[in-house]
């Protein structure tokens, strides 16, 4: 069973000159366009995922095609994006592409990476999965006050084992390449469960690279909805949570978690999976936590 073809694992970089300015995130794999999905065909849902992604200031989206991104952006024109095609680093196969408010931020490094030993091998299966997988991420600085932010999205393996805990190894290293010496947050479907081995990779004090903290654990604030994240356009599995978003660095704090659950104007789930939106809060007046 495919159940979710993106990970959103996006990597959220705040520099040490934070304001207090609240930042709404969310990951959301809003499911490929299938024209076998039937009543819940993108067409009949396109509008209910624009409606819930205005809600937030950055987002991370999975499985989105480019017919889908260009749906999204021609209905939401306050916001940009940066992605490219997994089977071919332009439009070719599924994007996880980043959104971001246009008003409040800009830019300043972009780029993608393959999951794989080679990451910089465009198009290519690794580790037994049966096909691409890739991370997407935006250095992005804020336009009214001192907050950057490196967002990485990415999706991974839906079959393989493996591969899921080879890309749970790679973000890691990856993340600590591209940090520098900012604190990062990672968003994605990762087709993993808290439990799972690339969870705890994730989440371990010992290995390479960067250590993550779930924001779920983080929230000042009890997190509110479903503890699933998968409903396969029929009802929401409970306790089965497949989509996250870490961060590495306790600067930032997580004021809420929420876990939403969009429907179409027919009362349909808008996707096979719920979003995760937090809503962050960080402060000049911590230090970087060493890694």
């Amino acid at each position: 069973m495919k159940i979710g073809c993106l990970v959103l694992l996006a990597c959220l970089i705040v520099s040490p000159a934070f304001a207090d300015d609240m930042t709404r995130l969310m990951t959301y794999n809003i499911r490929y366009l299938n024209p076998n999905d039937g009543p819940d065909h993108w067409d009949h849902r396109v509008d209910a995922v624009a409606e819930t992604i205005k809600s937030a200031d950055i987002i991370g989206l999975q499985e989105a095609t480019r017919k889908q991104i260009d749906d999204l952006a021609n209905r939401l024109p306050e916001f940009q994006w940066y992605g490219v095609g997994r089977s071919d680093g332009k439009d070719g196969g599924e994007f996880s592409p980043v959104f971001w408010r246009r008003d409040q931020f800009d830019v300043t490094r972009k780029g993608t990476f393959w999951l794989g030993p080679d990451p910089q091998a465009v198009g290519k299966n690794a580790w037994g999965a049966n096909l691409p997988r890739i991370c997407s991420w935006v250095e992005i600085q804020s336009k009214h006050n001192a907050t950057q932010m490196l967002l990485m999205n990415t999706h991974f393996d839906h079959q393989s084992a493996t591969a899921r805990e080879n890309s749970a190894k790679l973000m890691r290293t990856k993340a600590a390449e591209l940090r520098g010496q900012l604190p990062v947050v990672m968003m994605g479907d990762l087709n993993a469960t808290p439990d799972s081995p690339p969870l705890k990779n994730l989440l371990a004090e010992t290995g390479e690279g960067v250590t993550f903290l779930d924001a779920s654990k983080l929230s000042k604030s009890e997190p509110t909805g479903p503890r699933g994240t998968f409903n396969g356009f029929k009802a929401i599995r409970a306790d089965f949570k497949i989509d996250f978003i870490l961060l590495s660095d306790r600067r930032i704090d997580v004021v809420n978690h929420q876990t939403l659950d969009p429907k179409t104007e027919n009362g349909r789930f808008a996707s096979d999976h719920l979003p995760i939106m937090i809503n962050v809060r960080s402060h000049a007046s911590q230090t970087p936590k060493d890694e």
